[in-house]
């Protein structure tokens, strides 16, 4: 079973998510990108869906982060927001997201699940840009 990191903040949202993600997947939690990243010193999830607003660190730092680290490089991650405007999309993106969940969830939930288990067999491609930058490709 593929295992997914879940990183988001508010209880209700977090527990929707695992519910929903466990028919699917193994699902370890963090409230917050700082105790994401503790997990993730020793945690190699095969997807990581993290929350763009989370108190401290936001969730598009953690993303820069984890992508100039060798080791994250090609682990896909999909943002979550409540926010579905081009310009949040873009903003992931560039930070190395590979897809994007807006909240509430609209899309059917078993697509949404086939759609995840998609992204998570497929390692997220990434290129080093000038001055050891990573790029999202694609």
């Amino acid at each position: 079973m593929l295992t997914v990191l879940l990183v988001e903040d508010h209880p209700t949202n977090r527990k929707l998510f695992r519910d929903l993600l466990s028919f699917r997947f193994a699902v370890v939690e963090a409230g917050s990108a700082e105790e994401a990243e503790e997990l993730l010193h020793t945690l190699r999830p095969d997807l990581i869906l993290m929350d763009i607003q989370l108190p401290g660190m936001d969730g598009l730092t953690l993303v820069r982060r984890l992508k100039a680290r060798d080791e994250f490089l090609h682990v896909p991650i999909v943002a979550i927001s409540a926010h579905a405007m081009a310009r949040n999309i873009e903003q992931a993106r560039s930070a190395g997201c590979v897809d994007y969940i807006t909240k509430p969830i609209t899309e059917d939930p078993f697509a949404l699940l086939e759609r995840l288990a998609r992204v998570a067999a497929t390692p997220a491609p990434a290129a080093r840009g000038e001055g050891g930058r990573v790029q999202a490709q694609g």
